[in-house]
């Protein structure tokens, strides 16, 4: 063969063994599918030989060529493994410096690989709801143990926020970094009140929200956090099984370990003391050899205060406000009636009712058109029909509202509606009407009658009844011209 049809086999011989590693060959397969090819492409430009044996010694395809072409492995390993691809992925080195406690907060749900029973016997592992501020490395947690079937829900989450938000030595973060789960779109209703609640951070209206890449573990610290703590602390608790939960840990060959002993409450208290311990220990890296809870006490010493919320008023945050209509001195939500004691003595047409997003709820918070708190309405009562209970209540609701009606009324003027008018058109000027442009006649071709006026002279006589009423008549004109003057 010339030079050209041999380099033409070589490069086409190098494609195949780029496309087989990309396409995640073995070194082996790899080997022998580039001498299968190199055979064919051989025989196809007329070399023949006696035997197969000695085309394979000829085509077999050099180990190093194979190895200047692995690094196309990654290619492989980011189409099919993306999360470890991007473990790979080059990082940037980020700093604490200047940051105070809570001014950024990480979210994040783990399993907790510790065997619990449960009630029915059977048994399980609860699940962690970790946040930890980055500026101190301090993790607030709440565990939730599902006793059936399911995972960790939006309402979970919500109650281990509101706790940490009305935490004094925590409170309301300014920046929350939380993942894409469907147990995290309750973070969105948050924004607005982070906006409203803590100073702004970074530019006005920026979103203190913020969404983690997909596969970007890296990027939250908390996720080395739950490995790191697993590792020196939570292995010491009766009842670990490590993270294969198809190969536990065992405490020796075919004995599966034994669950915790303790309900979840006992568990609940030994991973509070792992915590406590983990806040004392001295770290390396960012907080140069201070523990959590010593970084957490400088920035105190420097002034720092935590902004805490009412978890009333916090729960509003997880809501969807609608308007209602109110009738009868109440409302429908939900297919149920409510009302309440601030309803009964309203009296406008609709009302704002703030509707929970995420959770059951058999309380609805009111407010008024401006905003302001008006009352928190309950699902109105049902009576039998005969139940005096009922004519109570209703009397009850029917005082309060007749007494704010009165309330009301004493409140205000009383205005004579129609005097008002009468004034009203008395302070009109009177409008002179024109002179007539013409007067106007009709002439026909027959000629009519004129009225004839009747000459005025002795009145015709009348009976008594018509004299009283015309003279009756007469004074009540007379009666209606003295008022009027007056």
């Amino acid at each position: 063969m010339d030079d050209k049809v041999k380099a033409e086999i070589a490069d086409g011989l190098r494609q195949q063994v780029r496309g087989l590693i990309k396409g995640g060959a073995t070194g082996k397969t790899v080997a022998v599918l580039a001498s299968e090819y190199l055979k064919k492409v051989t025989v196809a430009n007329g070399i023949s030989l006696e035997t197969s044996a000695e085309l394979d010694q000829i085509c077999k395809v050099p180990r190093a060529l194979i190895r200047s072409e692995l690094h196309l492995k990654k290619v492989y390993r980011h189409k099919k493994d993306r999360k470890a691809s991007d473990d790979d992925r080059p990082r940037v080195k980020r700093v604490i410096t200047g940051m105070q406690p809570m001014d950024c907060v990480v979210m994040d749900v783990h399993h907790v690989n510790v065997l619990l029973k449960r009630e029915n016997g059977t048994t399980g592992t609860p699940k962690l709801l970790g946040f930890m501020d980055i500026a101190t490395r301090r993790v607030w947690c709440e565990l939730v143990f599902i006793e059936t079937k399911g995972g960790v829900r939006n309402v979970d989450v919500i109650e281990a926020f509101v706790a940490m938000a009305q935490h004094s030595a925590f409170g309301l973060p300014k920046t929350l970094y939380c993942d894409n789960g469907k147990e995290y779109l309750f973070a969105d209703f948050l924004d607005d009140a982070m906006q409203l609640l803590v100073p702004t951070v970074g530019k006005p209206g920026r979103s203190r929200v913020i969404r983690a890449l997909p596969y970007n573990a890296s990027a939250k610290p908390i996720e080395a956090w739950f490995g790191h703590f697993e590792q020196r602390f939570l292995k010491t608790c009766p009842g670990y099984i490590g993270d294969d939960r198809m190969n536990p840990k065992r405490p020796a060959p075919g004995k599966l370990p034994a669950p915790f002993n303790g309900d979840f409450a006992a568990f609940k208290r030994v991973l509070n003391g792992l915590l406590m311990a983990y806040e004392v220990m001295p770290q390396s890296g960012a907080l140069e050899g201070l523990s959590p809870r010593q970084s957490f006490e400088a920035h105190v010493r420097q002034g720092w205060a935590a902004t805490v919320i009412d978890p009333d008023r916090l729960n509003t945050v997880f809501t969807k406000p609608e308007t209602r209509k109110v009738r009868q001195h109440g409302i429908s939500v939900g297919g149920r009636r409510w009302s309440c004691d601030e309803l009964d003595v309203w009296f406008h047409d609709t009302i704002t009712v703030h509707v929970p997003q995420y959770h059951g709820y058999n309380a609805l918070r009111l407010t008024k058109p401006d905003g302001s708190f008006l009352g928190i309405a309950h699902p109105e009562e049902e009576f039998a029909f005969f139940d005096p209970r009922g004519a109570r209540r209703s009397a009850e609701r029917n005082t309060r509202r007749n007494k704010a009606l009165r309330e009301a009324d004493r409140s205000t003027p009383d205005i004579d509606i129609g005097a008002e008018m009468v004034k009203l058109a008395r302070r009109a000027p009177e409008v002179a009407p024109n002179v007539p442009k013409g007067t106007l006649t009709v002439t026909q071709e027959q000629v009519h009658q004129q009225v004839i006026c009747p000459e005025h002279g002795v009145p015709c006589s009348e009976s008594e009844d018509e004299r009283d009423r015309r003279e009756i008549a007469a004074a009540r004109d007379v009666f209606i011209r003295t008022i009027g003057r007056t």
